[in-house]
């Protein structure tokens, strides 16, 4: 029904004008003082889906609560509030307070709308958890505009930039309870039955626990259910306030993202189970029907928030906290495409916590901010990750890995220290390299069939002197009538003749599999197999410490280069093995002036952006 990647590139398309197309954007937000937010910390926009990725405490939903009061008439008072238990601090003169960018039509540019935390009295009565907008400050480096005179700008009012006018939808799926499960988890128990005394009448009905509130308004729930509207009412009021079938569109989409086949769903909220605008949902399957007492968490989640993004107008800005929340991996990417399909339509700015790898895979890297500890306990944002590297700095050591295939020790030594070059640590802790016994041709023969059908990435990158083609062939552009040409491209781009897993016999092996297993092998080498940019990882290391031979032409040269230097050292007859391990204490001592480390790094953040296109 929908595809994630075909979304997500359909947003690309307007990289770079997203505050021209989407009403409302908001380009940036800054924090000069703000909760446990590192004074000057900076979250740009550049893509209208961001995910916030951190640990626990780190201050996503802080963010999450700043960008809800940013628009006009919204306040940031509504989810934090000081109290006796937790008082907000404010500093002599600098109050909490938060900037954030919005495109002005009438300026044509992107302006700022600083809004603070001020002592304000409403009705008679002083309200400390007010947030207005106010003047523009250089002491938090905005600067004021250059206006002309008599000329009247919309969004203007005197000293500030007015906040931007945009509905906010906040959906917290922490808190996207059915209201049987906010009644029987959450909810009061009854009151302990007391016998009547002497004379007292004994009710006909005793609820003298959760179960007994369910079984009793479940009746009621069920007269609802048959008036299929909102016309019942109990004791001169009515029982709920919606009462409808989901419609084809919106059953459509919970089934897509739960994976499963409703035939239909009926929507109901109501005053029941003690409960104040509670939601019950009653799904229909092939199955049966059930209600939400039955279904998952999930299940109650997704159709609400479906229903509530279905309802958003255009440029609502949509911030989920958390979505994961009862949903398993699958459901969690339909979710995101389901949500990249709303933003794209009806553009949607997007913002969402999250703690799941399976929400971020296929997001560009600019799109995923992490947050992570300073020494002084506040908390900063790194404006752009790969999800990989997002949550290794969340403490996962599982999944998530590229595991990188080179030709021999040395080679592994380039690319270990390639990786040192990487400025993100744990973006370079994503890959773990390893070499194969037997060379390319062990690699190109043996391993990648065998890494065609493996689970996971795997990168081989091959020493430079083993490129013999310019680029692989795609198989996509082979007509059928050339499937007998396959073995002789193979052939002539590998030097090998792989060995394929396929049916075979006295007459030999099935064509029809062959053909396949040959197509989807060019396919992946096109993807997979890359080169280090030098004929071996000897010239490699000679380049960086400034000892290459300008005359070698060949990787021979090269490795008798090294050779002779480390005899030099160690004296004749040196092993192989200390050979190496001299040209790799060469390279340590050079990494930092090697441009072909560079180059080399650069080669595998490409592999690892390549990954989320896949």
């Amino acid at each position: 029904m929908l595809k994630l990647s075909e979304e997500i590139a359909a947003l690309e398309a307007n990289r770079g004008k997203y505050e021209k197309v989407f009403p409302g954007y908001i380009t940036h937000i800054r924090f000069p003082r703000y909760k446990n937010i590192a004074d000057g910390t900076r979250i740009d926009f550049t893509f209208p889906i961001t995910a916030l990725v951190g640990a626990n405490g780190s201050g996503k939903t802080s963010v999450l609560n700043a960008l809800y009061g940013a628009p006009a008439r919204k306040s940031t008072g509504q989810y934090w509030f000081s109290t006796k238990v937790d008082p907000i601090e404010e500093g002599e003169g600098s109050p909490s307070r938060f900037i954030y960018g919005h495109r002005n039509p009438t300026l044509r540019a992107v302006v700022e709308t600083r809004k603070a935390r001020v002592r304000k009295s409403r009705a008679g009565r002083l309200d400390p958890n007010y947030w207005e907008p106010t003047k523009e400050s250089t002491g938090d480096d905005m600067v004021e505009p250059v206006l002309h005179a008599g000329k009247n700008y919309s969004g203007r009012s005197k000293d500030r930039w007015n906040p931007v006018a945009r509905e906010v939808l906040y959906i917290n799926f922490r808190k996207e309870l059915s209201a049987f499960d906010k009644y029987f988890y959450f909810g009061r128990e009854p009151a302990p039955y007391s016998p009547p005394v002497k004379g007292g009448k004994v009710s006909a009905r005793r609820i003298t626990s959760k179960m007994d509130q369910v079984r009793n308004d479940a009746e009621l729930l069920a007269r609802v259910i048959e008036a299929e509207d909102t016309s019942y009412e109990y004791r001169g009021r009515k029982v709920a306030t919606e009462n409808r079938l989901l419609t084809a569109e919106e059953l459509a989409l919970v089934s897509y993202v739960l994976g499963r086949e409703y035939e239909e769903a009926r929507w109901i909220r109501h005053r029941l189970f003690k409960g104040d605008g509670g939601l019950s949902i009653v799904f229909k399957t092939e199955h049966g029907r059930y209600s939400e007492a039955f279904a998952g968490s999930g299940e109650v989640a997704v159709a609400s928030c479906v229903v509530q993004i279905l309802r958003a107008v255009r440029g609502t800005l949509v911030l989920l906290d958390e979505p994961e929340v009862s949903l398993h991996p699958g459901a969690q990417e339909r979710l995101l495409a389901f949500v990249a399909k709303m933003a794209r339509t009806r553009q949607l700015q997007v913002v969402f916590s999250t703690h799941s790898p399976h929400l971020v895979t296929a997001l560009p890297d600019d799109a995923i901010k992490a947050f992570h500890q300073l020494d002084d306990g506040t908390f900063a944002v790194i404006p752009s990750t790969h999800p990989y590297a997002a949550f290794r700095r969340l403490g996962a050591v599982t999944g998530g890995q590229v595991r990188v295939l080179v030709e021999d020790w040395l080679a592994q030594q380039v690319v270990e220290h390639a990786l040192r070059v990487l400025d993100d640590a744990a973006q370079a802790s994503v890959f773990k390299v390893e070499y194969c016994t037997g060379g390319a041709d062990a690699i190109l023969k043996f391993q990648v069939p065998v890494l065609m059908s493996t689970p996971g990435h795997t990168l081989v990158l091959l020493d430079g002197d083993k490129k013999r083609v310019p680029q692989f062939v795609d198989p996509e552009t082979v007509p059928p009538a050339e499937d007998s040409m396959l073995t002789t491209m193979i052939k002539n781009a590998t030097n090998v003749e792989p060995q394929f897993t396929v049916d075979g016999g006295a007459a030999g092996a099935d064509i029809a599999q062959l053909v396949k297993a040959q197509r989807e092998y060019l396919a992946w080498l096109r993807k997979n197999v890359h080169f280090i940019p030098t004929l071996c990882p000897e010239e490699l290391v000679l380049r960086a410490a400034g000892k290459a031979d300008p005359a070698a032409t060949t990787s021979q040269h090269h490795k008798q280069r090294l050779r002779s230097l480390a005899e030099e050292l160690y004296g004749p007859g040196v092993s192989s093995a200390r050979t190496d391990q001299h040209g790799e204490a060469m390279l340590a001592m050079n990494r930092g002036g090697s441009a072909e480390l560079v180059v080399l790094a650069q080669a595998l953040k490409n592999y690892l952006t390549s990954l989320q296109a896949q």
